[in-house]
């Protein structure tokens, strides 16, 4: 009886082992993923960091084309101008 227990234990234990490799082949190929993801990841993070640059060179850029001297520039703050002008007479008037 004693050998048929130790059989027995011998037998849950291979169990236990196989289940224990088979778990750990699951983990290894979800890590292996995961590295994949990560990369992925990282590459489209260089992407839009390298764009953000981009974008922020052209803000840039843009706010120096519109210093006065512009032509357009001078043409858009004297429109600016008028129309201020324009709101402060009507202004004027609804508080009369």
């Amino acid at each position: 009886m004693v050998m048929d227990d130790l059989g027995l234990a011998a037998e849950s234990i291979l169990i236990k082992a196989k289940q224990l490799v088979f778990l750990n082949r699951q983990l290894k190929e979800k890590i292996k993923a995961l590295e994949n993801t990560k990369q992925e990841m990282a590459g489209k993070l260089a992407k839009q960091a390298a764009l953000i640059a981009e974008l922020e060179e052209k803000a840039v850029s843009t706010r120096f084309a519109s210093l006065p001297g512009n032509k357009d520039s001078l043409q858009a703050r004297q429109k600016v101008n008028e129309l201020l002008r324009e709101i402060e007479k009507c202004y004027s008037l609804l508080n009369r």
